[in-house]
């Protein structure tokens, strides 16, 4: 009996943090064949160890992510033009993500295949009571970057005949040692102090990576065209919890600031993120794409008994190696 035709997946940043669990799950479920953007010698051999097809390029080859979407079963874009440097403000960024939407767009139009774009469940103004929030809620009139403006747009190219869908990514996306958590590792090697804002009241979603990985293969599925989905575990987490569960696997104490001197510090980007309140709830794809929390972990464990404790020892091994901003 001949083998099922194996769907093709072409995405960008599929050897990231959440593209390479994609990339795995995608490849093992043997239903898949992946193709990954790919910008230099380095990233073709990390797409080649993952198992997937390099393609030689970067988000400006707008007429490549043209023919690759218009060749492939399913896109996924996951790579971002945002370098945490505001300097310039944040519409060179929409600016970028909307040329890119347009490319897939010109490949994909009239298809009704899946296209699934990321965002940030930070976009959504939090509830005044405290409470969760759901994918209808306002978007955050003062959000550290106005990322709705691309996510308004992505949605837009349901009109053309695509199955684009959103998957918002929990704030705190943990696991395998990586992303956000070693990140602010790194900043408390180099500064010496795991900084704390505003008392780190401020609650916030997580995700494994894992989990969320599950959630994009899932929408390429089911996700109807036009729909957003939260992708968070817990959502009860604060600031303060991650600080000082960073703090006792680093044994580097934690210091408390101000907005206003923390941005002094790390900058206004971190700064902001480091106090703000995202409390998203996942009901939604649970109960429409049969999405599950599989990985058992929680973020405050896993950075005190599991994978962050290696990365605790490889960060503290170099400091001096390690960003300030």
């Amino acid at each position: 009996m001949a083998e099922a035709k194996k769907l093709k997946i072409f995405m960008t940043g599929a050897h990231g943090y959440v593209g390479s669990s994609i990339t795995r799950q995608a490849l093992a479920s043997g239903r898949y064949a992946v193709r990954g953007l790919s910008r230099n010698a380095a990233s073709d051999a990390k797409l080649v160890a993952l198992g997937a097809v390099p393609v030689r390029g970067d988000l400006t080859s707008l007429t490549l992510l043209r023919d690759e979407s218009a060749a492939a079963d399913v896109v996924i874009h996951l790579a971002d033009p945002f370098t945490r440097d505001l300097s310039n403000g944040y519409d060179p960024v929409v600016k970028a993500q909307r040329a890119i939407a347009d490319a897939f767009a010109e490949g994909m139009a009239g298809s009704g295949k899946p296209l699934l774009m990321a965002s940030g469940t930070l976009m959504a103004k939090p509830d005044p009571e405290g409470g969760e929030t759901d994918e209808t809620a306002p978007y955050a009139e003062n959000a550290i970057v106005s990322r709705y403006l691309v996510e308004q747009y992505d949605l837009s190219l349901a009109k053309k005949g695509i199955r684009v869908c959103s998957i918002r990514l929990a704030p705190y996306v943990y696991g395998h040692g990586g992303s956000g958590i070693r990140l602010f590792m790194k900043l408390a090697a180099s500064m010496g102090e795991v900084i704390v804002v505003d008392g780190g009241k401020a609650v916030t979603s997580t995700v494994h990576v894992d989990d969320a990985a599950r959630l994009y293969l899932l929408a390429a599925e089911k996700a109807p065209a036009g729909s957003v989905y939260n992708a968070t575990g817990a959502t009860d987490i604060t600031i303060l919890q991650l600080a000082e569960a960073i703090s006792d696997v680093m044994g580097i104490p934690t210091k408390h600031y101000t907005l206003a001197e923390a941005s002094e510090k790390l900058g206004s980007f971190f700064a902001g993120f480091l106090r703000s309140t995202s409390r998203a709830s996942s009901a939604k794809a649970k109960k429409e794409l049969g999405w599950e929390i599989k990985e058992k972990a929680g973020i405050l464990e896993d950075i005190r008994h599991g994978s962050y404790v290696a990365a605790a020892k490889e960060v503290l091994s170099n400091p001096s190696a390690t960003p300030t901003h």
